[in-house]
Formats: C-alpha cells, structure tokens, sequence
C-alpha cells in the first residue's frame, strides 16, 4: 500500500496519453454515454502531459498529407455513425463538398485539426498538464487491488490502467550525448529549425530513410537554397513506400488475428516482410523531388544534396562549432569523415518492450522470452500472481499485433472498441 499525504482521486478507469489512441478511446466511451444514462464503466479520465492534444505538431510541414484512407478515421472503422468522424468534423467546418472535390488525402495540416477537433469534444474526460512520473501498485493480503499514477499534483487510483503513451524516437547511440539545438529527431522538428530563424546552419548529416527524412530534407532547402545535406542509409536509399492493394492488407483486422496468432519468431519474420508498408519508405513526390534535385544541380555543376547508401554512422565527436562525424560502408568496411554544422535524425520511432512507467509493477508482468510485455489479443496486458487489476496496452502492442499497432491510423477505431468491451467487463469498485 502506498502510504503518503497526497491528495488520491479514485476513479474506475484511467488513461495515460491523450494523443489519437487515446482521444479514439475516449470517443468510444462517449458513444457508449450517448446510448445511456452514464458510462458503462463508471468514472473515467485521462492524463496528459501537455498543454493541448495535438497530432505530430513538429511535423506539419507544408505540402504533406496523410498516407492513408480518411474512413480510416479515430471512430469511423468502429461505428460509422459516430458524431466524432472525419465527415462530421468537415460538415461542421463547411467543407464536406469541397474536400469531396479535392482529389487527395487530407493534408497533415488538416488532420491534426481533426484531431484536435475531436479532442476539444472530450474535453470534460481529460485532465491536461497531468505528466504521470510512475505508476505503483497497491497491494492487501498479498493481491494487487489497484494501481496508483503519480504526478506532480497528486495520485489518481485506479483498477484499470490504459496506456495510450504512443512511442518512442529512435536515438542513435553515437548521437545520444549531443541531442540539443543542432543535434535533434525529427519529432522537435519545427521547434528547433523555427529557432535558427534567419541562422540556419549550411551543413547537414540527415539519417534516415523514411517519410520524415524525405521531407525534412525538402523543407531545409525550401528554408536556405544553399544547404549542404549529407543524407545517410544502410539500404540503397531512399526506396517507395508499399501502396500497392495487396500488401496493404496488411492494415485489414483478420491480418491482426493472424500475426497475433503465430509463434514469436513467426511473427518478426512477417513484421521483416510487411515492414516496407509503413516503415522506411516514402511517397512518389518526394522521391522525384529528391532525384530531380541531384539531376538538375549536376547540369550546372552543383552538389547541394549527397546520398550516401550502405553506410552507418560510427562516431560524433564535437569539434569547434561543428561535428566531426566518422561513416562506414557496410559492405566494403570503408570508413570516411565528414564535417557538419548540424545532425537530424529522421530515424522514426519504436516500442519499448516494456514502457518505463510500468518498472515498478515488474513482478506481476508475464513477459515473453524476449523480454516484452505478454499481450492478450484484447491488448490486456497478461499478470502473474493474485491480480484485481487490468492494463491495456493503447498502442504499444506491435511486437504482439503487428505493423497496424505501428504509428498507424489503420485499426485504431477498432483497437478502441475492443479495449472499450474488455474494460467493461472488469468490475468497478476500486479497492484501497
């Protein structure tokens, strides 16, 4: 039991994370509201850290769109007639017609104002500026009866727990001790380019080879025409994202049943053949602007953009105002230096395979032989020992559910319905 003077508020289900897996959650316990007198599931709020609820704030980029179906929406997949779709919010802007004339995926810019459309809705279900700092267990005769969030203004308790965190930007070890104002993911891109205001470095090592790489190399041209980018891959370079019918299927609910079904070995070598659908790819236009770039630079004798393929970054090392970076070939086992003012890391992101917040409940966690959280297909999160407790995994199910569960939009209408009827078969009161 903990035992300290804070002030505890009980409710019967809590939620970390306000982002688009939690607003999508949130939204399926307001259609439910809207058939009944009250929540199904009692007292429901969830944390968030920031100030508002936003989607990829940094990467709003001009030009960028969203790469997937707008049906695929926060609640449209789960119930089409839900008063928060991507229709209703063009209806109520006065667009419905005009978007329908557009042509094109909604733009990023316009998607993030959905989003925080939907969430400005459900406001009355979310507490902001709540950053949870660690979740504790609560234990009597030696069963585990509810689960304390800890922030800097109090504890929430409760006996459901769902963890809407999203994940995590993958840091390079070799960059990790020189993250700052030249050195950055792409995940505070807009902060910290916006910062150089007119002094926007000339030099750049750019790693990665997906979307976000692609397009932040565009945009820093866009900003300063005589920008020096060294843009680094392990693979050939930058390749197509996989649009073709058929291995999108991989976003279809039945392929979620599958990959969940297989063995864990199975299930990495389905994730290696899927991966090109939503990881290390990019769309058609950015590709030709890339290629035409170097093409048209090489007619009048310029070199503003550098691919460097089949090479990984080796050391960083400070050197004056700049950063003296050693690459190596793959294949060849070549190593070679290069000189650069500033370093962004298009690298994307990844799942831990057991978020930080949940350290200290370790002895009821049933983790794989990897090592990662043990996930039921309703994404409850498997314990060991006397529990009166459940935790949902809202997004950190990839190694378990598959590339859908990837910073994608495809199921997470339908991953809320389901947590939604796995929590409310969970009893109510809260145990002190």
């Amino acid at each position: 039991m903990n035992n300290d003077f804070r002030c505890i508020t009980e409710v019967n289900a809590l939620g970390i994370g306000f982002g688009p897996a939690g607003i999508a959650l949130a939204g399926a316990i307001a259609d439910s509201m809207e058939y009944g007198s009250a929540s199904p599931i009692g007292n429901v709020r969830f944390l968030e850290a920031s100030s508002i609820s936003a989607w990829h704030p940094e990467f709003i980029l001009p030009g960028t769109d969203i790469n997937h179906h707008v049906f695929r929406d926060l609640v449209t997949p789960r119930n089409p007639r839900s008063r928060f779709s991507f229709a209703m919010y063009l209806h109520e802007k006065g667009r419905l017609y005009k978007f329908g004339i557009l042509g094109r995926p909604a733009s990023r810019q316009e998607w993030s104002d959905y989003v925080s459309w939907v969430a400005e809705q459900l406001s009355h279900l979310v507490s902001y500026e709540q950053r949870v700092l660690e979740i504790l267990p609560n234990v009597r005769d030696g069963v585990l009866v509810s689960l304390d969030a800890v922030t800097s203004g109090g504890v929430w308790r409760s006996k459901q727990l769902i963890l809407s965190t999203g994940s995590y930007p993958a840091i390079p070890d070799a960059v990790r001790p020189y993250l700052g104002t030249h050195v950055f993911h792409t995940s505070e891109y807009l902060s910290r380019i916006e910062a150089f205001g007119s002094r926007l470095p000339k030099r750049w090592l750019v790693i990665g080879s997906g979307q976000s790489a692609s397009e932040a190399i565009i945009d820093i041209f866009q900003r300063r025409r005589d920008c020096n980018v060294v843009s680094l891959h392990r693979s050939s370079g930058f390749k197509l994202a996989q649009f073709g019918h058929f291995p999108n299927l991989a976003f279809v609910p039945e392929r979620v049943d599958y990959f969940h079904s297989l063995n864990p070995d199975a299930r990495e070598r389905l994730f290696r053949e899927v991966k090109s659908t939503n990881y290390a790819g990019i769309d058609p236009d950015e590709s030709l602007a890339l290629y035409s770039m170097i093409y048209e630079d090489a007619i009048i004798g310029r070199e503003r953009l550098t691919v460097r393929p089949f090479s990984e970054l080796v050391s960083v090392n400070r050197h004056g105002d700049c950063y003296r970076i050693v690459l190596r070939d793959v294949f060849k086992d070549e190593k070679t230096e290069l000189l650069v003012d500033a370093i962004l890391l298009g690298t994307g992101y990844q799942q831990p395979k057991i978020p930080p917040l949940l350290a200290a409940l370790q002895p009821w966690l049933d983790v794989t032989d990897e090592g990662a959280l043990s996930i039921e297909r309703d994404y409850r999160i498997k314990l060991k020992g006397r529990c009166d407790v459940s935790i949902f995994a809202n997004g950190l199910s990839e190694r378990s559910h598959g590339i859908s569960d990837a910073q994608s939009f495809s199921l997470l209408a339908l991953r809320a319905g389901r947590i939604f009827s796995a929590m409310e078969q969970q009893p109510q009161t809260v145990s002190i």
